[in-house]
């Protein structure tokens, strides 16, 4: 049942653009397609870091900053260890934020300009001896890491005060993700000519360059989201029990992992993310040297990154009409024999390989507007067994595991690459490089989709569970 307090910031969100009231769906006013939109334009802000980590931070550390393989697989899984901490403790903070601007709004109007500084930071190139940069890389890959949590988590919990509607929710996680996906569209098409424009032959100087140039990009999305996007709807005071202390945050993390539905999604999401990391980080060294199509880097990656723009924009038009439960276990095995398949096809087949390829990154990103719906869901059942909101706490957990993929994912990509002996200066690798490189583009990618997708058959928080579930928290 929505309170008057309620009632008043309803006014923001239930007026469409014709002005007209809009109807209640399922006890909770639909969001309005601005407000959509609005939030979409925040992610696109937070996605430019996502995908330059993702497809682009490995490219670099090898072959333009000059870290050994090795050393960068290593840093990626220690800096991820760092955010088992950090993430966890911003959703508790989160969760026990009470302001005239929400819970999570004042952390991405603070936290932005600092997540824009080590943003460009990782992509500048110190004069320093071999030491020195990989201290160097440490520190500001960490700091980068650090600031993304403190206003992802934030951004991410939003979305679970802005409508209670399990549909809505789906619909507003496509908007989220169609607009943040275009930051691939833009960073795939747009990094080599950057750097091309802005270096000339000094790489180094260029790649710096371009990182400013996308850092004032995602400054103006996510001051944008933070002050056209209000919170809908507030959590309850804050009682003595809700201090924030170190007590009270383990209490919320048992608290957390306590529930079996939430430890299932957990498990199998940080399969997913490892294997989307992993396809990720070695995409650029795939497409050069198994593949041998250096010429068609750009094309390879922009065309994969329109399927996932587009698989992301359209999730909620194609499943909401399902149970999306039951639709992300069956993705989930598709995506295994998308990504399997191009394990057995000659190198010379590059048509075919870019159309499987634009079809597991369309069918993995449709998949990603759902586990944040599902997410937003498990909310409300943590809310109807313990009578508390711990919005923060899970949103946070799972920011901890897509970060723990990008890590573990990463480091493995670059462990494999370094221990068969790829060389960033040599333009022909070993047959045992292009193998390996082969083997973890495909059918690694395959056989993890498939353990994920088996998790999840145990899964169980389908949409009739949840309509009941939400019939009984939120309404009389």
């Amino acid at each position: 049942m929505t309170t008057s307090a309620e009632a008043t910031a309803l006014g923001e969100n239930q007026v469409g653009h014709s002005g007209s009231t809009r109807v209640e769906t399922n006890g909770t006013l639909p969001l309005s397609t601005a407000t959509k939109i609005n939030y979409g334009i925040g992610d696109l802000g937070n996605n430019i870091v996502w995908q330059m980590l993702t497809i682009w931070v490995a490219i670099f550390y090898t072959d333009i900053y000059g870290l050994d393989a090795i050393h960068v697989g290593t840093m990626y899984l220690v800096v991820r260890v760092f955010d088992a901490i950090t993430d966890p403790l911003v959703g508790f903070m989160v969760d026990r934020t009470r302001t005239r601007w929400g819970s999570s709004r004042p952390f991405i109007l603070f936290g932005t300009i600092p997540l824009a500084i080590s943003f460009i930071m990782v992509f500048y190139t110190p004069d320093l001896g071999p030491t020195g940069k990989l201290i160097y890389a440490y520190c500001s890959f960490s700091l980068l890491s650090l600031t993304y949590t403190f206003v992802n988590v934030p951004f991410s919990a939003m979305a679970g005060l802005l409508t209670r509607n399990s549909d809505e929710r789906t619909s507003l996680q496509s908007y989220r993700f169609g607009l943040g996906m275009s930051a691939s569209v833009l960073i795939s098409a747009g990094v080599v000519a950057s750097v091309a424009y802005f270096g000339g032959d000094d790489e180094q100087y260029g790649w710096f360059l371009t990182a400013i140039m996308f850092a004032l990009i995602l400054c103006a999305c996510l001051f944008y989201c933070a002050l056209t996007v209000k919170e809908t709807y507030h959590p309850p005071a804050l009682t003595k029990n809700d201090n924030i202390g170190f007590f009270n945050f383990i209490k919320d993390i048992k608290s957390a992992f306590s529930n079996n539905q939430l430890t299932i999604l957990l498990t199998a999401c940080a399969i997913f993310f490892i294997t989307l990391t992993l396809r990720g980080t070695a995409t650029v060294h795939y497409v050069n040297h198994v593949l041998g199509a250096e010429d068609y880097l750009t094309t390879f990656i922009t065309s994969t990154s329109i399927g996932s723009a587009l698989g992301a924009a359209l999730s909620a038009t194609l499943w909401t009409r399902f149970d999306k439960v039951r639709s992300f276990k069956a993705l989930m095995f598709a995506c295994c024999i998308l990504s399997t398949i191009p394990y057995w096809l000659p190198s010379d087949a590059f048509i075919l390989i870019l159309v499987l390829g634009v079809a597991a990154s369309f069918v993995s990103l449709t998949m990603v507007p759902l586990i944040w719906s599902m997410l937003s869901d498990l909310v409300d059942y943590q809310t109807s067994l313990t009578g508390k909101n711990m919005a923060g706490v899970f949103f946070a957990l799972f920011l901890f595991i897509i970060k723990l993929g990008l890590g573990v994912g990463g480091a493995i990509a670059m462990w494999v690459l370094g221990s068969t002996g790829y060389d960033g200066n040599a333009e022909l690798q070993t047959t045992e490089v292009i193998s390996s490189l082969n083997f973890i583009n495909t059918a690694l990618p395959g056989m993890f989709f498939l353990v994920a997708g088996i998790i999840m058959l145990f899964y169980t928080l389908d949409k009739e569970k949840v309509n009941e579930i939400q019939a009984k928290i939120y309404q009389d």
